[in-house]
């Protein structure tokens, strides 16, 4: 009888030691899901931006303007803030703050089809997005900027001859001084798009031309990212990279709104998104200045965009509320 009450304990003991034992794999899972970082940023987070610097440099008698009437070899970010009241039409929109966006460089009525992203959370502890198609006003700061999510404004060239530009080497996207580096900046992207171009003293009509297409997307700092970028890397599309010296990661943007929410881990199988090959990709510290566009003679009108690209694998929470600085310079080669 004895022997039949031992074996009936030794039995219990090894259920409550199994069940203990799921207990905590369970446990644990849950604590590795709740650890785990993913693409897009929650609706509340976004990385703040102070300052921007154009500077655009007058190699060979390139000059530029905010409004193709005064210029200069350099323009700031209050001329941009400021354009409006000589260029009635303008549409430069500078919030204070950037959030999620996304992008496969479409153009329409030449403006680039820029969609904020809206995340919720899904099945399993993971997150569905939708996304919201942007259009682009005349604003500046947060309070007249309500609801945008990406910068955008206009600039004019002028050259005496046909120009070839490029990005120069001191062209980069960087914590502001004195913030802390959350990475990012790696999620940083700028764009070009040519709306056309007239003759050197057509002020009025340069400001009307809105013919652009097509755009021309740089990526910089391909290759770095955090910590948390390379997990979300892994764990969210299934890449493998490393926190310096990495390739290029290949990505997906959206190319379309839509309201039917698709799982963020899911998205490079979504027909809502499509491949994203940027013109100009660079690393964090690049030396060759970059080959950008041909222009020709006369005033020519481009437009430039600054985003956050939601479908970069270091656009996950752990980078939010950074501080950022946009730094373009173009020039003139022969």
């Amino acid at each position: 009888m004895g022997k039949v009450n031992n074996k009936n304990k030794s039995n219990e003991n090894q259920k409550r030691r199994r069940i203990l034992i799921m207990i905590l794999l369970v446990s644990f899972l849950i604590l590795m899901l709740g650890m785990s970082t993913y693409a897009w940023f929650s609706s509340n987070k976004h990385a703040t931006i102070d300052s921007i610097d154009i500077n655009v440099a007058t190699v060979t008698g390139i000059q530029v303007s905010v409004d193709a009437i005064n210029w200069d070899n350099i323009v700031t970010k209050e001329q941009i803030m400021n354009a409006y009241k000589t260029y009635r039409a303008a549409e430069n929109q500078l919030p204070d703050t950037l959030s999620n966006v996304s992008t496969a460089g479409n153009v329409s009525r030449g403006r680039m089809d820029m969609f904020y992203g809206l995340t919720s959370e899904g099945e399993r502890n993971n997150y569905n997005l939708t996304t919201v198609k942007e259009s682009e006003i005349q604003c500046s700061g947060d309070q007249e900027c309500v609801d945008k999510h990406f910068i955008a404004f206009d600039i004019f060239l002028l050259v005496t001859n046909p120009a070839n530009l490029v990005i120069t080497s001191n062209s980069n996207v960087i914590p502001q001084e004195g913030a802390e580096d959350k990475g990012c900046q790696n999620a940083a992207r700028v764009g070009f798009i040519v709306e056309g171009a007239v003759g050197p003293t057509a002020s009025a009509a340069a400001q009307n031309l809105r013919g652009g297409n097509s755009s021309i997307i740089w990526e910089p700092n391909y290759d770095v990212h955090t910590e948390h970028g390379v997990m979300a890397a892994r764990n969210i599309y299934g890449l493998s990279t490393s926190l310096s010296g990495a390739s290029r990661l290949p990505y997906k943007g959206v190319n379309t709104e839509f309201k039917d929410p698709v799982a963020i881990d899911k998205t490079d199988q979504s027909p809502y998104f499509s491949t994203v090959s940027p013109k100009i990709a660079t690393t964090k510290t690049f030396s060759d200045d970059q080959s950008f566009v041909s222009i020709p003679s006369g005033i020519t009108k481009l437009r430039i965009y600054m985003w956050l690209e939601g479908q970069d694998v270091d656009m996950e929470n752990k980078a939010s509320d950074s501080k950022l600085q946009f730094n373009l310079e173009m020039a003139m080669i022969n």
